[in-house]
This record gives C-alpha cells, structure tokens and sequence, in this order.
C-alpha cells in the first residue's frame, strides 16, 4: 500500500531499527524479507542488485551475504525486472535509508550508504514445511547480532475486489456488528499468534480463516527461525505488536479496507 495508507504505522516499527543503529556498533546488514506480488515463485529469490535506489539515499547490497546464502542452492536471483516491480520490499527502502542517514554511524558518499548494507529476499507461495526447512536454513543468519531483520507485510484485504468478505459472526468467538470490528478481531487472532511465536498455530490460523495476509509466508519463514534459535539456545525474543490501523472503516459489502500492523521484536536473556 501507499505510504499515505501504511507509512504511519510503519514508522512505529522503524523506531526500533533507530535503536538498533545507535545501540549496535557493529550492525552490519538489514535483511529485508518480502512476499512476492507478481511472480509465481515457490521457494526464496534474493535480490541480485548490488544497490537499492531510494529518494532518501541509496543503499549498498551486502554482497558476502547474497553468496553465502546462494552457496546453500537453495536459493535463486531475482532478475531486475522482479525486484523493480516488487513493491512490497521497495516500501521498506526509504525507512531504512532515513534511519542510516540520520545516524552517527552512517558513511555516505554521492548519496549511497555504505556502513550498513542491504539485503533484499523475496519469500515465495510456500507451503508450511518449506517455510520450516528455510526458516532452519535462515536461523543462524537472522540470529546473528550484526544482522537486523525486516518483514514486509500489511494484514487483512477486505472486500470484493479482493475477493475476501467474510462478514461479522460468532466464529471468532467475540460480539461483533460492524464489519471493520470484524476485521480487527480476526487480525488480532493472527497477531497475538505471532506474538505466541507459534508458526505450526498461525498455519491453521490460515487455512481457518485464509486472511489475506499478504506477507504470510516471509512471517511463516521467520518464525519458524525463531522457534530453532530458542530451541538451540542461542536467541529467546518478545515480540509485540506497536501499533494497528485499517485504510477505511468498512461497514457493507460495497466498502473495502486493507489492515497495517507493526510489531517488533526484541532479543531477550538467554
């Protein structure tokens, strides 16, 4: 969505990649995971560019990174013309680059940021068990303390055109009458699953209430991630969500709305 829609609530989870530059000196990449809009992609395509463009400065592709990763052969290369059209990482872009450039620690010549580096992959149509196999293959990336993780998704796409309109029942066991009341309840059943750190939970909240989350599988990914590093030991988070809002109230079949949810994650004692 367009950053009149979802920057707002966007920018509450970008606060924490603000605290993260200025408490981790020797944070080196932003790993930026994003769904695929436009291609059929069943597995993860990392992004072949060696610079991300953005109005707010452009930002170098950590390219150690996009080979260790491709070395596995698990992995493909977006061609341009996907990446380009892709705007779900695109949308993160501009956060990242006015969080660098505000920071103490950021070098910059002719516009590109070259301290910290990107890294742009892009999370396919996945069924669960490979959303667990690359969650395992991505566990002691994403746990690494010089590496910050970014998830782009916005949340329930209510209305005809999206082809989702369930309306106002019991089923999530809450009293509702309006529509975007609706919509609320169901999103926050997937969030605090989330929250719960329990992928295996929020695949059958899927295929239970298939709400169009449209960065369900790079979510899938990650949390499965999470589950192997608690259970090797060598990460424990919280996550919450900060903040939540709908394009639009919706309230008869005639209306739509897009939900946006910010959460963050933080490292706990292990």
């Amino acid at each position: 969505a367009g950053f009149q829609y979802s920057g707002l609530t966007a920018a509450f989870s970008f606060l924490a990649l603000e605290e993260a530059v200025q408490k981790n000196l020797s944070l080196r990449t932003i790993v930026v995971l994003h769904p695929s809009h436009h291609v059929y992609l069943d597995g993860c395509a990392i992004s072949g560019a060696a610079k991300i463009e953005t109005p707010l400065g452009n930002l170098e592709v950590d390219n150690q990174l996009r080979e260790q990763l491709l070395l596995t052969g698990k992995f493909t290369t977006m061609k341009r013309s996907e990446d380009e059209d892709e705007h779900s990482g695109e949308m993160q872009y501009p956060f990242i680059s006015k969080v660098l450039s505000n920071s103490g620690m950021l070098k910059q010549h002719n516009g590109n940021c070259f301290t910290v580096r990107v890294l742009p992959i892009m999370v396919g149509s996945i069924r669960p068990v490979k959303e667990e196999a690359f969650g395992k293959l991505f566990s002691s990336v994403l746990c690494d303390p010089e590496i910050f993780t970014v998830i782009s998704s916005d949340f329930c796409h209510w209305g005809k055109r999206f082809g989702y309109v369930p309306l106002p029942s019991s089923n999530l066991g809450v009293p509702v009458d309006e529509v975007y009341e609706y919509i609320q309840h169901l999103d926050r059943k997937g969030m605090d699953i989330i929250e719960m750190q329990k992928p295996g939970a929020f695949a059958d909240y899927l295929r239970e209430y298939s709400n169009t989350i449209c960065g369900r599988h790079p979510i899938g990914v990650w949390l499965h991630s999470v589950v192997v590093n608690a259970k090797e030991g060598r990460e424990r988070l919280e996550v919450r969500f900060v903040k939540y809002d709908q394009s639009g109230k919706a309230r008869s079949i005639k209306d739509s709305s897009v939900s946006y949810a910010s959460a963050v994650a933080r490292s706990l004692p292990i």
